[in-house]
């Protein structure tokens, strides 16, 4: 029997990524996914600067940007609405990604991922076998119970047949939308359900002539995506890198041979003798995959030691490329939690506010989803979901938790902050500083620890700070700024501080000197048992 302290069960993006976030805070982790390898369909797209943030703590952001797809520097990154790619063009909407103060680069140090997830997953494994995660491909769990101390799982080498034990204090299921972790713990769903199922294939072929040049790397022009009305509504092609190579949706069922495939793709092309060679999309050579889209949240995100993430968690429509980055941002909650609790520096408690953090944004974020679905292909999804700027759902949400301390209450638990300026519950704001030399991100302060923040005439609250082991980074000590333009970016005074989340969540903040440090004692001590669920005599430093 072998002991992680974390057992995952799925290697997509939200599992890989549990994986690095683990592994990086130095928590043993096995993970179990039953494919031999990781995707070889490219299938999630893009990855929002949120998402990018974490991948940048998880330091893979700049192989991120290496290889992604394209840049939204381009002159044109278009979405087309056209009955054959050789026909009529109906409609054509630009996709570049915002670059205003509402969702550029005064709100955050990462743009946005143009990767796709095939190549994303090799990332992450990698740097997740880099940190000394245990990646046990070809395994899948066979089932698994558990008790007050942990949870022992049966997982099956596929290849062999082989059954082992394994015994750890905490289970991850991140195995998409079928999960076997949920149907074992019984956990429900809920939402509309399955709203179709697509076929989906990769193909090589060249569409110079029925591009007509719309789709031209070298002169920055890209086409990110183009739906068609034939040969069925809902049919969608994507380029997958910059050469001849292409992504194909539309809906249907079963597995049709590759002639059938082949007369599919000719037929929303618009071009009846094209060349077209079908390419595999699994390690066994298979080169249709039949995915249903669907869109439901599970009515819990836990049961006892054993956390649901991901698809497993959550599954919506792809419109809006919200499924691998909510996934991740999952995973990177309950990571920095698990830890806090495995290290000592909190108690279990802590690990109840990833359910009432992640759910209400997942609710929030399929809403969303489905409403992007009705724009685009005109299918309508009864959710209840009022519409949002789509800047807005891209930079952080609001967490409305118990472990959040004076967040405003007034609106729902998930929907975005119009500004990001320190509010307690919403991501801390970005600012460029310098540190010992260099500038960084005020958000690369953020990630193993909580971090108390404090202007330069904030004196009082970082001597208790440190006396509670927390890491300090004093205005004009330990970084070089503007005092006034720190404290007006973070809501504060001089004299004030925030408390931050290794997530980069405010989980505090005053605005101003709490009179002295015996009243700074209290309040820390009380923010600090709040945030740890412990009591704080606890977390008082003995003399």
């Amino acid at each position: 029997m072998t002991e992680p302290e974390v057992l995952i069960v799925g290697g997509g993006p939200a599992g890989l990524a549990c994986a690095v976030f683990l592994a990086q805070r130095g928590v043993a982790v096995t993970l179990a996914e039953r494919h031999e390898g990781t995707l070889i369909h490219p299938r999630a797209r893009t990855i929002n600067p949120r998402t990018a943030e974490l991948l940048r703590q998880a330091g893979i952001e700049n192989e991120v940007l290496a290889a992604r797809t394209y840049v939204g520097e381009m002159a044109s990154v278009a979405m087309l609405k056209v009955e054959t790619l050789a026909g009529a063009e109906l409609r054509r909407t630009e996709q570049r990604p915002p670059t205003d103060a509402a969702g550029g680069e005064q709100v955050s140090p990462s743009g946005w991922g143009m990767i796709d997830q095939d190549r994303l997953e090799i990332l992450l494994r990698a740097r997740a076998a880099e940190l000394g995660a245990d990646l046990r491909f070809g395994t899948a769990l066979t089932g698994f119970t558990q008790d007050d101390d942990g949870v022992t799982a049966t997982l099956e080498d596929l290849a062999s047949g082989r059954e082992r034990e394994v015994r750890a204090r905490y289970l991850v299921g991140a195995d998409g939308h079928h999960s076997t972790v949920r149907a074992l713990t019984g956990i429900e769903v809920e939402g509309p359900g399955t709203i179709s199922e697509v076929l989906s294939m990769v193909f090589d072929a060249d569409l110079t002539v029925p591009l007509r040049g719309r789709h031209d790397p070298a002169r920055e022009t890209f086409i990110a995506s183009c739906h068609f009305t034939v040969p069925a509504e809902g049919t969608v092609l994507f380029p997958h890198g910059t050469d001849n190579r292409w992504v194909f949706n539309t809906p249907g069922t079963g597995q049709p041979d590759d002639a059938a495939c082949v007369e599919l793709v000719r037929t929303a092309i618009g071009v009846p003798e094209l060349e077209v060679t079908l390419v595999p999309q699994l390690a066994n050579g298979v080169k249709v995959l039949t995915y249903k889209i669907a869109a439901q949240v599970a009515k819990r995100f836990r049961d006892g030691r054993v956390f649901l993430a991901g698809d497993a968690a959550h599954v919506m429509p792809p419109t809006g490329a919200f499924g691998a980055g909510t996934g991740i941002q999952d995973a990177h909650n309950l990571a920095w939690k698990l830890h806090a609790v495995l290290s000592g520096q909190a108690g279990p408690a802590l690990l109840d506010s990833y359910e009432d953090e992640r759910r209400p944004v997942a609710e929030f974020t399929l809403g969303q989803a489905l409403l992007q679905l009705r724009q685009r292909s005109g299918v309508q999804v009864e959710h209840g979901a009022e519409p949002v700027e789509y800047d807005a759902v891209v930079f952080g949400y609001r967490y409305l938790s118990g472990v959040i301390c004076g967040a405003d209450p007034g609106g729902p638990a998930a929907v975005p902050p119009r500004e990001l300026t320190g509010a307690p519950g919403t991501r801390a704001p970005h600012l460029a500083v310098r540190r010992a030399g260099h500038e960084i991100s005020t958000l690369d302060l953020y990630g193993p620890r909580h971090v108390l923040l404090a202007g330069p005439r904030g004196e009082a609250w970082a001597r208790v700070a440190r006396a509670h082991d927390v890491d300090v980074y004093l205005v004009g000590t330990d970084l070089e700024a503007d005092p006034g333009q720190w404290a007006a970016a973070h809501g504060v005074t001089e004299s004030g501080a925030l408390l931050v989340r290794p997530d980069g969540f405010v989980a505090w903040r005053a605005p101003a000197d709490g009179g002295g440090e015996g009243a700074a004692e209290a309040v820390i001590a009380d923010v600090l048992a709040r945030v740890t669920c412990r009591a704080p005599a606890i977390l008082k430093r003995q003399s």
